[in-house]
């Protein structure tokens, strides 16, 4: 249906540092979506349900902007 830009998901979760060892993640996008590579699996969850809520937002904006443009025609 449409294409997310994870552009803007991609350097929020890379600027983000693991409390515990000082490292920063590396996103990775896939054919099916995308994935995190952290140091250690708490640091990992986190920044996975960080991402997952960016997307649901983006999808949210992203729908709303097309029910805009349908009703304007």
């Amino acid at each position: 249906m449409f294409d997310l830009n994870y552009n803007a998901i991609k350097q929020e979760v890379e600027a983000e540092v693991c409390k515990e060892h000082g490292l920063h993640p590396e996103f990775v996008k896939t054919d099916e979506g995308f994935g995190i590579k952290a140091c250690c699996d708490p640091f990992r969850i986190e920044l996975v349900q960080k991402s997952e809520k960016m997307i649901e937002e983006e999808t949210t904006r992203m729908l709303d902007q097309m029910m805009r443009d349908i009703f304007k025609e």
